[in-house]
This record gives C-alpha cells, sequence and structure tokens, in this order.
C-alpha cells in the first residue's frame, strides 16, 4: 500500500517522516498549491491520502484537491481546523489528526482506522 502526506509544513512533514521512518512505502511532499498536490498525487499513485486542509495562508485547497482526486484514492483530512473537519465528514472523508501517530500508523498498516 503506498501512502502519501501533503502539508504546507517543513517542520511537520520531517516529524512524521521521523516518526515513521520504519512504515513501508511513504511519501511526503511539501505543496502550497492545488496544482503542487495534484501533481504530487499523480507522480506517487498513491493508494492513501493524508491531506492538510490550508496549503496557503487562510486558504481551503483541500476541499479542491479531494475533489479533484476523486474516489480512487482513501483520503483522510489532518487539518486541525474544527470547521474543516466537519465539512470533510459531511463529503466522506474522515479525519485523522497529524499527530495521532498510532491511529496513523494504524492507517499505514491496514488501509483502516482501528
Amino acid at each position: 500500500m503506498k501512502c502519501l502526506f501533503i502539508d504546507d509544513s517543513t517542520a511537520l512533514l520531517r516529524s512524521l517522516r521521523s516518526a515513521l521512518k520504519n512504515s513501508c512505502d511513504v511519501t511526503f511532499v511539501e505543496c502550497h498549491s492545488v496544482e503542487e498536490a495534484l501533481q504530487a498525487v499523480a507522480e506517487n499513485k498513491p493508494d492513501v491520502l493524508f491531506l492538510d486542509h490550508s496549503l496557503t495562508d487562510g486558504g481551503d485547497e483541500g476541499f479542491e484537491i479531494a475533489e479533484k482526486v476523486g474516489g480512487h484514492v482513501v483520503i483522510y483530512s489532518t487539518t486541525a481546523n474544527p470547521e474543516a473537519v466537519e465539512a470533510y465528514r459531511r463529503r466522506g472523508i474522515e479525519h485523522v489528526g497529524k499527530r495521532d501517530l498510532e491511529e496513523i500508523k494504524s492507517i499505514l498498516a491496514t488501509g483502516k482506522r482501528r
């Protein structure tokens, strides 16, 4: 299973990379636009996508990315924005906290939440 993390925070991605270094086939990509994120998805062809909501200051690029990626990738929202979390849930996209390493490891191991 191939997994892709898309976020605009270099520090967060570095931290996740370190914490998940023993996990198989996980890619971390820093993106600051819808186009960069869609390119990362096209290049990496993930089965599971961990997607930040805002890739720019105050942006809501996650919705557009999720819509364009469509149903062929399992998407988890990683935003800390509570209103966005609810909006993703209404779209059928589950949320996992960026710092919830046990939950993320479970998803990486099985493709599903605990």
